[in-house]
């Protein structure tokens, strides 16, 4: 069943899976921007595929460049809009309101864990958020922005305990070939990042897919919930 609820200016909706007999022991939350939308039967299907409440936090396009970025930057082209670098913010909103409302409608066991999937520039505040916050166990950073100015250098000072969880990652193929010249590190970046989560005894996977950064979104979102939830999980 698929709720939809309203927290601050973001539009969550819940799916708790039919046939659920117990309390949750994993939540999956999932951070998307409002124009991508997953089908209403994509949702069901996966949660009780998976037997795993679902929530996608659709972010308002229009601060999607805002919520997600961990400091201010320039835009990527001459006339790209300046990123505003309001993540700090963002990760208090889902820590203080979104996560609160979406589990007094879950209930979910008072022992259990929580997963957080990115896509882009929420992929990158997927992992930007996992060093020094203890919200999510583990975390799957689809195409993540990790061209973002300064991030792999701020990453590799970040203290990395080895956790219970572990780490997911993916790339299109033809992403280190984007036409925008700010986006061709992504590949050599993503790289470094999963070297040195191996190298810190964190468990991370890192895969190649075919296409670029928006090629098959159902099909990569696929992997990554067989990743974090499935037997390679």
């Amino acid at each position: 069943m698929i709720h939809n609820i309203n927290v601050s200016d973001l539009t969550v909706s819940i799916v708790i899976p039919d046939g659920l007999t117990k309390p949750a022991e994993t939540i999956l939350y999932m951070i998307y921007p409002s124009m991508v939308g997953f089908p209403d039967n994509w949702l069901d299907t996966h949660a009780n595929r998976y037997e795993t409440p679902i929530a996608v936090v659709y972010v308002p396009a229009d601060r999607w460049n805002d919520y997600l970025t961990p400091w201010p930057e320039p835009g990527e082209t001459k006339d790209a809009q300046p990123f505003a670098g309001l993540a700090s913010q963002f990760l208090d909103v889902i820590g203080g309101e979104v996560i609160p409302a979406c589990e007094a409608l879950i209930k979910p066991a008072n022992e259990f864990s929580r997963q957080l999937l990115g896509v882009s520039l929420s992929g990158l505040f997927t992992l930007w958020q996992w060093p020094g916050c203890n919200l999510f166990e583990s975390i799957a950073c689809l195409s993540g922005s990790f061209w973002y100015a300064g991030f792999v250098k701020w990453f590799e000072t970040q203290k990395l305990d080895k956790r219970k969880g572990n780490a997911y990652f993916l790339l299109g193929e033809t992403e280190p070939r984007a036409h925008i010249v700010a986006y061709r590190s992504v590949g050599v970046n993503t790289e470094a990042i999963v070297e040195r989560l191996k190298a810190s005894g964190i468990p991370t996977t890192f895969q190649w897919v075919p296409g670029n950064h928006f090629a098959n979104p159902l099909g990569r979102a696929e992997l990554a919930l067989s990743h974090l939830l499935g037997s390679d999980g």
